[in-house]
């Protein structure tokens, strides 16, 4: 009866070494996941403030090209205005 109850506290033994190592193993991959889950964090992040340095470099250049095509069009009535005008009479302009 005793040979028997040490032969289960050995089985019990290994069974519990074998979980504590799973646990470890477990452990060390869910480290491991957390290490890249923060990195890509840091990467979304990154690209987020990249992103928006663009956004505002975009919508920096869609105010300077309707401001352009507000000058080219005020050119283009003081141009006609001119032509239309008595001393422009004969001339050219390209």
């Amino acid at each position: 009866m005793e040979v028997e109850f040490r032969n289960q506290d050995k089985e019990c033994t290994q069974v519990l070494k074998n979980h504590f190592e799973q646990n470890e193993y477990h452990g060390d991959r869910l480290d491991r996941h957390r290490e890249d889950i923060n990195a890509a964090n840091s990467a979304i992040k990154r690209m987020e403030r990249r992103l928006n340095r663009l956004e505002v470099k975009v919508q920096t250049q869609e105010e300077t090209i309707k401001a352009l095509e507000g000058v080219i069009e005020n050119q283009q009535v003081v141009m006609a205005r001119f032509r239309s005008c008595e001393c422009a009479k004969g001339r050219t302009f390209g």
